[in-house]
């Protein structure tokens, strides 16, 4: 009988210590990376901005990398609606840049804490929510974490419908010449007979000039 009880309790004792160590083995994405996302808004434009931070040791890859890179990017994916459309592609700070000699493979990645931006433009003008998916793959220098991804959503205000309607009611046809203005202030520029709204920053000479050396246009 008390060769019995020794026996069992030997093996609570061991399976407890099993897995008591696979547990401490056992590592999460979402312990290494912490995100957040909020809305910068002015008017009809609004920037989605994720807030990405990263425990010591640990990155994630560029949003950006080269193609046919083995890693695998990080990602903001919008769900389509029709009350906003995107605005070019999503921004991100510069990356860390290495060459990995064993893989012969070079690297670009992000660590610590940074922030994705991604801009729209708000077709309605009623309160909306914009749901999303965030992804992304988490290393350090020694290993990576399987890839992983999370739902997340924003609140955006809808804007007034005078204020949607400003670049409806222009009347491009009747305007003589290469540059005109809204009643907003907004200032566009005819190149190769397009049209082209003038991004905020830059005069109309300089914008022309791009365009007509063929500078990409982004809507």
């Amino acid at each position: 009988m008390r060769k019995s009880l020794f026996a069992f309790a030997l093996f609570l004792i061991v399976s407890i210590f099993h897995t008591t160590t696979l547990n401490a083995q056992l590592e999460f994405p979402e312990e290494k990376v912490n995100w957040t996302f909020t809305v910068e808004q002015n008017g009809d434009e609004a920037t989605i901005v994720g807030t990405i931070t990263m425990i010591e040791h640990w990155h994630i890859y560029a949003v950006h990398i080269p193609e046919g890179s083995f890693t695998i990017p990080t990602d903001v994916v919008l769900n389509k609606s029709a009350n906003f459309k995107k605005v070019g592609k999503i921004i991100e700070p510069k990356p860390h840049f290495e060459h990995d000699d064993l893989a012969d493979e070079d690297l670009y990645y992000h660590s610590n804490t940074i922030k994705l931006k991604q801009k729209i433009k708000i077709l309605g003008d009623r309160d909306f929510t914009i749901k999303g998916v965030f992804s992304f793959q988490t290393c350090d220098d020694t290993h990576c974490l399987p890839p992983f991804e999370t739902d997340f959503e924003v609140s955006i205000k809808g804007v007034e419908k005078e204020n949607l309607e400003i670049d409806k009611k222009l009347d491009f046809s009747s305007i003589d010449g290469d540059e005109t203005e809204d009643k907003n202030g907004t200032t566009y520029v005819k190149v190769n007979e397009e049209w082209y709204k003038v991004p905020a920053g830059n005069s109309k000479t300089f914008y022309k000039k791009y365009l007509s050396l063929g500078g990409k246009y982004e809507k």
